[in-house]
């Protein structure tokens, strides 16, 4: 997860491991989405993620 942030959103490893555990938390969370938005993306051939609106 650290080398994915690092990687593609620019963000050191140093500023996550110093956050609070909640927002690590939180961040594993999004990270986590991310990665299943990714997949269903790949199974359906769709290029573009989209979110529904509210």
């Amino acid at each position: 997860m650290l080398y994915y942030y690092w990687s593609r959103k620019g963000i050191r490893p140093s500023i996550i491991q110093s956050m609070s555990a909640g927002e690590r938390h939180l961040i594993r969370a999004f990270f986590e989405m991310e990665l299943e938005e990714r997949h269903k993306a790949a199974k359906t051939g769709n290029v573009f993620v989209t979110m529904s609106a509210l």
